[in-house]
């Protein structure tokens, strides 16, 4: 019943994969923005960040969803939303593509469909990313730390360097930080799927699920706890 279930999530990925492959970017309305840094993503589009100072947001796809998606800004938080029932956006053909261009980002929270992506390196501090939904996520980052939370179907790639890095794995998918280069690592790894970090530091390690978790850099074992169906690979 299980592996029935993540073979239904699958399908609705590759559905939605597939159809961002047919978009229609048709309509674009350019918003300003001030002093974003938190970003918090509802709904089905996907998102592509620039660190180039301008604090501008650019919407592309169908008119209707443009127009459909509601952008709320608090403080340094900005929040997108498109509601998926309302929009009817996951079984049309046409995606909704944001393009941000902020001078600094500290967290990114979603759920929904999407696709997360930077162009560049984002040069950050402390970084929170955490997430739900189905999707994938690829980031550059020279960051001060990094803490992920993440329970999503879908994959993560994550390339750069930061200091200190806590990443919480309970998903569907894989997270491939190979290129990422860290000094000290916590990861927690409950998820299904393969997870790969280089650390070059102490490396802290608990896994419970089923799947891999590959590790570089010849780091310093702190602890290392391994239950279920679970293994690890020293390379």
């Amino acid at each position: 019943m299980k592996a029935k279930g993540i073979l239904i999530i699958y399908f609705l990925t590759g559905m939605f994969l597939f159809s961002c492959n047919s978009n229609n970017n048709s309509y674009t309305e350019e918003k300003a923005i001030e002093g974003v840094s938190k970003l918090k993503l509802k709904g089905i589009f996907s998102v592509n960040i620039t660190q180039g100072g301008k604090e501008t947001m650019v919407i592309s796809g169908n008119e209707d969803l443009v127009n459909k998606l509601q952008v709320v800004q608090t403080g340094d938080l900005l929040e997108l939303t498109l509601d998926e029932e309302e929009s009817g956006a996951f079984f049309m053909k046409e995606e909704l593509q944001i393009d941000l261009d902020i001078t600094d980002l500290s967290e990114i929270r979603f759920e929904g469909v999407g696709n997360i992506k930077n162009s560049g390196t984002l040069d950050v501090g402390e970084m929170l990313i955490a997430g739900n939904g189905v999707g994938n996520l690829s980031l550059d980052l020279d960051a001060q730390s990094l803490n992920a939370r993440l329970n999503f179907v879908g994959n993560m790639t994550l390339k750069g360097r930061a200091n200190e890095m806590t990443l919480v794995n309970e998903g569907i998918g894989n997270i491939d930080a190979s290129d990422f280069s860290v000094q000290n690592v916590d990861l927690t790894s409950s998820g299904i799927g393969a997870v790969s970090v280089h650390c070059e530091g102490e490396l802290t390690l608990k896994v419970d699920g089923i799947g891999v978790v590959n590790y570089t850099g010849n780091p310093t074992i702190i602890s290392e706890k391994v239950s279920g169906i679970g293994k690890v690979n020293r390379n």
